[in-house]
């Protein structure tokens, strides 16, 4: 029963996306447009659907699901980024 809650990986894994979301798109490049611009996405997709797949391979219950998908926006949130993105990012890893 306690294995259940046991969410120290789904927390790890949150913390090994935001840090790659911050890599890829920093809080100032969000504003910005153009090429570079497609480039990031193409990148963010990827990080986001390898991360999916991740979590789908580890079988996360659906209390780690949510500690995962809370422990990223609440992290992405200190780093300031905005609510839509915040949102869009966290909607995305946990379809």
């Amino acid at each position: 029963m306690l294995k259940w809650f046991d969410a120290a990986a789904a927390e790890a894994q949150a913390d090994e996306v935001v840090s790659e979301i911050g890599h890829i798109v920093p809080k100032s490049a969000l504003e910005e447009s153009g090429g570079g611009r497609k480039k990031q996405i193409a990148k963010l997709d990827q990080t986001i659907d390898r991360h999916r797949r991740k979590a789908s391979i580890a079988g996360y219950n659906i209390y780690k699901k949510a500690k995962f998908a809370n422990r990223v926006k609440w992290k992405l949130r200190d780093e300031g980024y905005p609510d839509e993105f915040i949102d869009s990012v966290v909607r995305l890893l946990i379809i």
